[in-house]
């Protein structure tokens, strides 16, 4: 009778500690679906007619599409069993790009000009910033004024010290919104009309392309956009030119005081145009897209952490391939330009550069035989580490801005 009471003791013990375990199961399964669902995107890309992708990051996770055709969709799935959440797929091409490294010159003149500082005017006993008064903010882009479109700081000077005083009427853009605001001169001290505002009309800078697609001869670039430096917004682009430059010396990072890469525009003359600016970088066309041996463009999920290259020109035009590690990956699709954290490992480069530089922007990173992203930022106080794109998300805006046509649905 004991020996049985102890036997039941056991059996009962025993299915307690199974039921616990299974609890805890549940519930730590439960948790890690709720996480993956938090962090991963609700939207992907396949290539090449494929039905199903894991997930690199995750290797359990899969992504499954729901039938052949893309409007229904798909889900995440844990372990080919669990069900994470529903997602939406889109089919693309497997676009073959050639990786650059190298490094180009641009110039860019912007669509109106962009206001980038305000300042008080006064004559006569008065003081004011009649720009300020009539609603205009510094980032704000002069369109045109009294109807005229302006192109150039010389011409808005020009049509304001020749209003005579007389009250004008300005077209401004701000962000996606234009407005119409009307603006009095005031008449300075030097004898000359003035409305308390700072313009610029263009930017030059060096930076390096992130790839070449021979299919419509184009070229995509920077990993970001071009920013007025004052105001740190988008410069609004009316025409560029792409033009070669070399790198002559390098400046190296230091905690708290980031590194350059200084160079030269080329005087052989344009090569290429500017077509876009925008958020994911810049693109546009070449007269000749350079030899080199082209490679796939990686969707998202297939970036993973750990080894990768990065190819980057330090001296002269010819890049070099270096090792790098990618610590992290972040699926934030409202942050298209800071989607890895990578680190430079590569002795030579911390050596040359001390980690990542300005100027070093747009650089390819490599892993398993294709393109996954560009370099983007440095950490001021670290930089041997920075931020890095996907390369998809460059892809994407690249055949918005040259045609190239990449999606078959979405």
């Amino acid at each position: 009778m004991k020996a049985r009471n102890k036997t039941n003791v056991k059996t009962k013990r025993l299915f307690k500690l199974m039921y616990w375990a299974a609890s805890l199961s549940t519930l730590a399964l439960f948790i890690f679906t709720a996480i993956c669902a938090a962090v991963m995107p609700d939207s992907f890309t396949f290539t090449d007619g494929a039905t199903a992708q894991n997930c690199a990051p995750i290797p359990a996770l899969t992504i499954v599409k729901n039938s052949d055709t893309e409007e229904d969709g798909g889900k995440l799935v844990f372990a080919n069993i669990f069900p994470v959440k529903d997602v939406s797929i889109t089919s693309r091409e497997d676009i073959k790009v050639i990786p650059g490294g190298t490094p180009f010159g641009v110039r860019m003149f912007t669509h109106g000009v962009m206001a980038v500082k305000t300042e008080v005017v006064s004559a006569d006993g008065k003081s004011c910033c009649p720009a300020g008064d009539g609603g205009i903010e510094v980032g704000d882009t002069i369109i045109s004024v009294d109807g005229i479109s302006v192109t150039s700081n010389s011409q808005l000077s020009k049509l304001v010290n020749e209003s005579g005083g007389e009250e004008m009427t300005f077209s401004v853009k701000r962000n996606d919104k234009t407005f119409t605001t009307e603006v009095t001169p005031i008449k300075t001290a030097e004898d000359e009309y003035k409305i308390g505002l700072w313009v610029r009309d263009s930017s030059a800078g060096i930076g390096t392309i992130t790839f070449y697609c021979e299919d419509n001869s184009g070229f995509a670039g920077l990993g970001h956009g071009i920013c007025d430096v004052d105001t740190g917004q988008l410069m609004p682009l009316d025409h560029g030119d792409i033009v070669q430059a070399s790198i002559d010396t390098v400046t190296r990072g230091l905690k708290g005081s980031p590194g350059s890469l200084n160079g030269h525009f080329k005087s052989s003359g344009t090569v290429g145009n500017l077509n876009c600016n925008n958020e994911t970088g810049v693109y546009g066309t070449v007269q000749s897209v350079p030899d080199g041996a082209a490679v796939s463009v990686a969707s998202v999920q297939e970036v993973q952490t750990g080894c990768a290259t990065v190819l980057t020109t330090v001296s002269g035009e010819t890049p070099e391939e270096y090792s790098i590690e990618i610590e992290s990956i972040g699926y934030d699709e409202n942050n298209k330009t800071k989607n890895m954290v990578i680190r430079i490992t590569d002795e030579r480069l911390l050596e040359s550069t001390g980690g990542i530089v300005q100027g070093m922007s747009g650089s390819p990173i490599l892993q398993n035989g294709k393109l996954v992203g560009a370099v983007t930022h440095v950490f001021v106080n670290a930089p041997d580490k920075g931020y890095a794109i996907f390369a998809e998300n460059m892809l994407s805006d690249y055949a918005n801005a040259t045609g190239l046509y990449v999606n078959e649905a979405a």
